[in-house]
């Protein structure tokens, strides 16, 4: 694939991202040490495509690690990349950590035609998470595959997994190469994998793929079963927002609106204990709303659908649930603002029952710097009945 890209990270101890140019460039940038990934890998994405001089827009794909590593940043990674994907309507290649580092050796470090790596990283408790990766050239191509496809084992069988042993020379072992075994030091997990995504020389087993098709590496049975129990599920789960999930909430919310909510409104939100829901679509975040119950009375301050999810339905059953649990919380009437020139969402809000009754004159900011004039809002309100 062809034209800028960016890479996110967040399974390692330190989250990382990495922005190719289309004509090669690699920039890439660390979040500090000690600082939650999910306050720091958006963020972190958004300065260095600054710096690189691009935008969201100019991306034409998401390079994603899925792991192995801690589940909860792989979760943030994964949400992340898969709220740009919607938003930005681009597709996303998943990177294991497997797959970096053999080919940080692979491209630093050898000469000959073929080599097998047995990689493995510590996964507490006496165990690691292991596979063996095999990268043989043909011709000008370097074909790319699973010997071992990635395990749980305990530490003392992971040099039994089946190729050769540790004095074989036809086996590189990787050990907890994160940290001992890459090839340049400088360059984050992120910009590995990059580097190994964007490699004209290599048949990969992967494969570009939608939002909905992007999962992070779970290696664990317990977490397998899980996800077999997710996919029995309905395909779209309203449920509770959560500190964790705000990442993925504004990756979609930086490109559904050029004056977007920032991260510090919706942890106001959180905080001043405003009612915060999440729509997911057979497990990938599309949409949230955001409500302050006062009395009797919900005040609906933000409800949002990724575009790409946008004009099948979906507005409508976002906020019919908006509406039904507000009633269940025992409140009559919902009240909201919308731009005049937001000709959807009036649309939806009248079809649904909503009456304007008044305008708030110079209420939002200009949509464009060319524009110095405010625009006004729309007030509107609907009685809630069972």
């Amino acid at each position: 694939m062809n034209g800028p890209m960016l890479a996110l990270e967040s399974a390692d101890a330190l989250a990382s991202v990495a922005v190719s140019q289309e004509d090669g460039q690699l920039h890439t940038a660390t979040a500090p040490a000690g600082q939650s990934h999910s306050s720091q890998l958006l963020p972190l994405a958004q300065e260095l495509l600054g710096r690189s001089g691009l935008s969201w827009q100019s991306l034409a794909g998401l390079v994603v690690g899925v792991g192995p590593g801690s589940f909860t940043g792989l979760r943030i990674a994964c949400g992340v990349a898969q709220g740009l994907s919607l938003g930005l309507n681009r597709p996303c290649y998943p990177v294991t950590g497997f797959e970096a580092a053999a080919y940080a050796w692979w491209s630093t470090q050898h000469h000959g035609g073929h080599q097998q790596f047995l990689i493995e990283f510590d996964a507490r408790l006496g165990e690691s998470f292991a596979a063996i990766l095999e990268f043989k050239r043909n011709g000008e191509q370097t074909n790319v595959a699973w010997i071992v496809a990635p395990i749980v084992v305990q530490k003392a069988a992971v040099p039994d997994l089946g190729v050769g042993d540790r004095q074989d020379p036809a086996l590189v072992v990787l050990s907890d190469p994160l940290v001992s075994a890459m090839g340049d030091m400088r360059l984050p997990l992120s910009g590995w994998m990059m580097r190994y995504a964007r490699d004209p020389q290599l048949n990969r087993p992967g494969q570009w793929v939608n939002a909905a098709a992007l999962a992070p590496l779970y290696v664990r049975e317990k977490v397998a079963q899980t996800i077999v129990e997710r996919q029995q599920s309905a395909d779209l789960q309203w449920s509770a927002m959560r500190a964790d999930d705000l990442d993925a909430v504004m990756a979609i919310e930086n490109v559904a609106y050029p004056l977007p909510w920032t991260m510090g409104n919706f942890r106001d939100s959180m905080k001043s204990g405003y009612q915060l829901r999440q729509l997911r679509e057979r497990g990938v975040l599309i949409g949230y709303a955001v409500w302050m119950p006062v009395y009797k009375e919900a005040h609906l301050l933000n409800i949002t659908l990724a575009p790409q999810r946008q004009g099948n339905g979906l507005g409508t059953w976002m906020m019919r649930s908006v509406m039904k649990e507000m009633l269940s919380q025992g409140l009559e009437q919902i009240l909201l603002e919308v731009r005049p020139s937001n000709h959807r969402a009036l649309a939806l809000y009248r079809r649904l029952g909503f009456a304007q009754i008044g305008i708030r004159k110079g209420y939002y900011p200009a949509l464009s710097i060319a524009s110095a004039a405010r625009e006004d809002a729309v007030v509107m309100r609907r009685v809630l009945e069972a």
